[in-house]
């Protein structure tokens, strides 16, 4: 044992060997070497500074023996673990009279530097250590006695010794024991002190792991009441003193710790509405029981999140993250660049936007586009197809549901587009073919700002920013009851027009041609006679068509060049057929599509795509002009 007291030929043993080991180092016999080693006041300043833990500790510990022992007879000092004195106690005379045999701070004892003394044997095998007149080395320390034991730290590291020292005519056994006995307290008490650092050190750590959290933090006892919040959830809250309020403070919010410690898996992702301030504050929460050791019920740990923000990062690692800019707009004529302009006006504000525009004209890159400029930039964008979503499912993809409110509804219910898109855009595209049902739901709330889950009596405030789009003439539609008239004047606030490619000109058809070639492969070229023969089509699917058909000749071209035989498109004529232009405007309009027919042998498809109609449209003006093949 470290502390073990040895018997009196075991020591007798070690102090030979130290004395033997003396010799061997020529330690003069006479007095002390003028080479030992000791330390400046700076040096000293270092050390003490280094070992204060140490010293804070022992200086009780010598005050406790000077009761026992007297100052005038013993001196006290605290070395450290390579033999230098840090603190030296005692009376001045007494002092003075060691500090002739350099027993003074700063001043290294070890056996290379005084040979065997009770410090330097119990720094060297650290082991508790009584010398006696002639046990020590020197003749100097003949007279003396001096005890001395050694103060270990963490690991058995050794930190330094205690040492009491005096003449020899007071020497006693039990001044070791004494020493030992108050070394042995110094350790624990360091290592209580340690602990304790240690403890506070992991506490504030622990704090500051809370505060830091990203995300809302309420730590309740199992009486519920908040015994800690963390700064995230201060701020959600709005509240900055919540510790040791009830749970049912934050109205709105309500947990069961019976049922939370025998079903935690229920307590997950739910949802609630804290009333606490002015306006309700909607969260996502999730409840963790908290257990000892010994599985004893602690409490619970609530983790939640503002609605708004879970939005925002779901917006951000979704498809739905608009894209295109005004910078992805090719504009060459004054039909799109005039639509270009409105829509920068439009993006600045925060009224509702209409665009009007055939299939394939670039609605919702428009839509995009005004989001990406507008104040909404970093908020959500969210598109909703009203055409392909049945009538029967579009109130709760618009406005959501809560837990229970139909069969097969979600567990813990769903936000709508409306609350997704909150602080955000919506798009509403294909809005002509909207059911009129949902029509008059929509209108209201256009009109409040308030939606509602299928389910719920409550009320949820939004706000958003409306971008409609059609292909479908909805003031006709107004007027054959197809679209409410209300609705439509709530939407057309700044309606914009999109142009289709067909009357956007050759150099909007080129400008797009070659973006669409650079897009996919800038290494291929476009002919000459592909490019007259893309300039002279119709293009009834316009953008969409035109990037589709480009798309295609690149994967059937050589490699080198797009030619008019890999767009799969009619040849441009060559000459245009001479038509009448006397009569009227139908006359001359059947005669055109007469001879049309017959140069292309009744061939209605064929016949229509050169018209830059739809078939539709050539059968029904076919039957009203009563033009049948002779």
């Amino acid at each position: 044992m470290k502390h073990r007291i040895l018997s009196h030929q075991v020591m007798q043993d070690e102090i030979l060997a130290s004395h033997a080991r003396s010799r061997q180092m020529n330690i003069d016999l006479e007095k002390r070497s003028p080479f030992q080693k000791h330390l400046n006041p700076k040096q000293l300043a270092v050390l003490l500074e280094q070992n204060q833990d140490l010293l804070s500790v022992a200086d009780p510990y010598i005050n406790e023996i000077y009761e026992l022992l007297s100052p005038e007879d013993f001196i006290i000092a605290v070395v450290d673990h390579q033999g230098y004195i840090l603190r030296l106690c005692g009376a001045e005379k007494l002092r003075n009279k060691f500090a002739e045999k350099n027993f003074y701070p700063g001043f290294r004892f070890s056996e290379k530097d005084v040979g065997t003394t009770a410090t330097s044997l119990c720094l060297a095998r650290k082991i508790p250590v009584q010398l006696n007149d002639k046990d020590h080395f020197c003749l100097s320390a003949h007279n003396h006695t001096s005890s001395a034991a050694p103060i270990f730290g963490e690991n058995s590291e050794l930190k330094g010794a205690l040492v009491v020292s005096g003449f020899s005519c007071h020497f006693h056994a039990h001044t070791l024991i004494m020493v030992v006995s108050a070394a042995r307290s110094i350790e624990k008490q360091i290592h209580l002190e340690k602990h304790n650092r240690d403890l506070s050190l992991y506490s504030n750590f622990i704090t500051n792991i809370i505060e830091s959290a990203s995300t809302g933090l309420l730590i309740l006892d199992m009486d519920l009441n908040i015994w800690k919040t963390n700064r995230k959830a201060r701020q959600i809250l709005r509240q900055q003193n919540l510790k040791g309020q009830p749970i049912t403070t934050l109205g709105g919010l309500s947990l069961d710790l019976d049922d939370l410690f025998v079903n935690p898996d229920k307590w997950h992702e739910k949802e609630a509405y804290i009333d606490i301030g002015k306006d309700p504050i909607h969260i996502v929460y999730s409840v963790q029981p908290v257990l000892s050791e010994t599985h004893q019920r602690l409490g619970a740990v609530i983790n939640f999140e503002e609605s708004v923000h879970i939005k925002k990062l779901s917006d951000k690692l979704s498809s739905s993250r608009p894209y295109f800019t005004f910078e992805h707009l090719i504009s060459a004529s004054s039909l799109i660049s005039r639509a270009i302009n409105l829509a920068l006006k439009a993006a600045r504000t925060h009224s509702t936007v209409l665009l009007l525009g055939d299939t394939g004209t670039g609605k919702e890159i428009f839509a995009q586009a005004i989001h990406n400029a507008g104040p909404h930039r970093n908020s959500p964008f969210i598109p909703v197809n009203c055409g392909a979503i049945p009538g029967e499912l579009m109130e709760s993809e618009l406005f959501g549901y809560v837990d229970g409110a139909f069969t097969g509804a979600l567990k813990g219910g769903r936000p709508g587009k409306f609350e997704l898109a909150d602080g955000g855009t919506l798009l509403l595209d294909e809005i002509g073919d909207m059911p009129h049902a949902m029509q008059v739901k929509l209108l209201r709330v256009l009109q409040t700002g308030e939606v509602q889950r299928i389910g719920s009596s409550k009320s949820i405030k939004v706000n958003v920013r409306i971008i409609a789009a059609t292909n479908i003439d909805l003031l006709q539609a107004t007027q054959l009851n197809r679209f409410r008239s209300d609705l439509y004047y709530r939407l057309n606030i700044i309606s914009i027009k999109i142009p289709p490619l067909k009357d956007r000109g050759e150099a909007d058809i080129r400008a797009l041609a070659r973006h669409f070639v650079n897009k996919h492969n800038p290494s291929i070229a476009l002919t000459a006679s592909a490019m007259k023969t893309l300039c002279a089509y119709a293009w009834p699917g316009n953008v969409r068509e035109l990037e589709n058909t480009i798309e295609l000749a690149l994967h059937l071209c050589d490699g080198v060049t797009i030619r008019q035989a890999n767009l799969g498109l009619p040849e441009p004529q060559q000459s245009k057929p001479v038509v009448d232009v006397s009569g009227t405007l139908q006359q001359m309009e059947a005669r055109l599509i007469a001879a049309t027919l017959e140069k292309n042998a009744f061939n209605m498809a064929q016949t229509a795509k050169q018209l830059g109609i739809s078939r539709a449209t050539l059968y029904r003006k076919v039957d009203s002009m009563n033009l049948v093949k002779k």
